[in-house]
């Protein structure tokens, strides 16, 4: 396939800066067939969701996650349950793939979205430190891949109890291990606290429930915070938004109403 061939439905494209971003969709029920791509790339799924299937792993990529590609990685996507819109990004320098699934990429994927709605003068800085952030978050992504056995464990129970009231002194319990060396070798391999990573689930948990009509409230309840206000602080601090306002701009980009009578934007 060649670099700037990405499937799917066409709606727009730009080239900011030394970048070229092009929106597309992908109809529910879609399969691409294996492709590898020339060239490294991010892909921000604007709206929907999809599976990749890579090198033997399955990643679920869901609304505002981040994929990063190396160059020459094969791989095969399907557009199962819903339409989908994604936002390719070309001109970057990934060496490693991986998926960036958190209120911080969230975020990220919010200002690349609006910068390509929205040019101006300034906007190839902006999208050049957007993808430099990208690339840090994929080098300590790829830093939790050598971790011991009993810390896979302690973020397993992270990954499947943080609705729950966790402590690090129980987490360390339940691996058998003291909490100062949980907390000393869970920050060197993941690159956060017990604490931060605890938070972050449950931001991202909220942050995929805000597509949804759910009361605030309930959203905050259900991702294990205290109250909607403690909720509203914390994702506030996160994103720089508040849940509302983080709904209201993902609607806004799960419109298509900004791209109905454009095409193609070339520079």
């Amino acid at each position: 396939m060649a670099h700037d061939e990405f499937l799917g439905t066409p709606i727009a494209s730009r080239r900011i800066g030394t970048y070229r971003l092009s929106l597309r969709d992908y109809r529910a029920h879609t399969r691409l067939p294996p492709h590898v791509h020339g060239e490294a790339f991010v892909t921000i799924v604007v709206a929907g969701g999809f599976r990749e299937e890579s090198g033997g792993r399955s990643l679920d990529c869901g609304t505002h996650d981040v994929i990063v590609h190396a160059a020459g990685e094969r791989h095969v996507n399907h557009f199962a349950g819903r339409d989908t819109r994604c936002l390719s990004v070309q001109g970057t320098a990934f060496e490693r793939n991986a998926l960036l699934a958190s209120p911080a990429a969230a975020a990220i994927a919010v200002k690349v979205c609006r910068e390509f709605r929205c040019p101006d003068a300034l906007s190839p800085m902006v999208i050049e430190a957007m993808m430099l952030e990208l690339f840090v978050a994929s080098a300590r992504h790829a830093e939790t891949t050598r971790v011991p056995p009993w810390l896979v464990q302690a973020r397993t129970i992270l990954d499947q109890r943080f609705q729950e009231s966790l402590t690090l002194t129980w987490l360390a319990q339940a691996v058998e291990v003291h909490p100062g060396h949980l907390a000393r070798a869970f920050r060197r391999h993941y690159g956060t606290t017990v604490g931060d990573a605890l938070r972050e689930l449950r931001l991202t948990h909220a942050r995929r429930r805000l597509e949804s009509a759910a009361a605030l409230r309930d959203i905050a309840h259900d991702a294990g915070f205290a109250d909607q206000s403690h909720f509203t602080r914390t994702f506030r601090r996160a994103t720089g938004m508040t849940p509302a306002q983080y709904r209201r701009r993902l609607r806004t980009f799960q419109g298509t109403a900004p791209f109905k009578t454009g095409g193609p934007l070339d520079d």
